[in-house]
């Protein structure tokens, strides 16, 4: 998947959509909120938010203007918190029918993994966004060398923005955070 000219590999048993590549997410857009790149349910109950950032022009290796720690933090932490709104609004709408109610309910009793049903992807991430402790939200940063001290001013800019018990990774190629994801140029 590709997204701020970087390809993207996730893990083949990580469930992920490319967020506002989503029917649902672009029913819901234009209305001041925004949602982060990927959505991933990991294993039976976690779920990880992956918003990127890549400081180097598209195509080529040369800087970007990037913003202050705190402006980039509030940009993120806002999709981070935008996106637990927006899955929560597209399970609401999603509810409205009654029919989407029994196969969601049928889903709940059956808990087995329905990767290719977007019905249970969305009510999927709204149980796991509903457990703080199952939360990872990611910040992709690509950003060049001896940014030590903006990528700590971001990460604690972050932290206003998550809830209680979520978890923050903070990755870049070649510095993975432990994430099992492959990253590299877009050609």
């Amino acid at each position: 998947m590709q997204e701020s000219d970087l390809t993207f590999t996730f893990p083949p048993d990580w469930i992920v959509r490319k967020f506002d590549a989503t029917a649902a997410y672009r029913s819901v857009s234009g209305h001041g909120l925004k949602g982060v790149d990927f959505l991933c349910l990991v294993g039976a109950d976690e779920i990880y938010l992956v918003e990127v950032k890549n400081f180097y022009r598209r195509g080529k290796r040369q800087l970007a203007v990037r913003r202050d720690p705190q402006a980039l933090a509030d940009h993120v932490g806002r999709k981070f918190a935008d996106t637990r709104r927006l899955v929560a609004i597209v399970l609401r709408a999603m509810q409205r029918r009654w029919y989407v109610r029994m196969l969601l309910r049928y889903y709940s009793l059956h808990r087995r993994p329905r990767p290719g049903s977007h019905y249970w992807f969305w009510a999927e991430a709204a149980r796991r966004l509903a457990v703080p402790s199952h939360v990872y939200c990611v910040l992709w940063l690509e950003t060049p060398e001896g940014g030590e001290h903006y990528e700590t001013a971001t990460a604690n800019g972050l932290r206003q923005w998550l809830q209680e018990g979520n978890r923050l990774i903070i990755a870049e190629r070649g510095r993975t955070g432990g994430l099992p994801i492959r990253v590299r140029a877009a050609t």
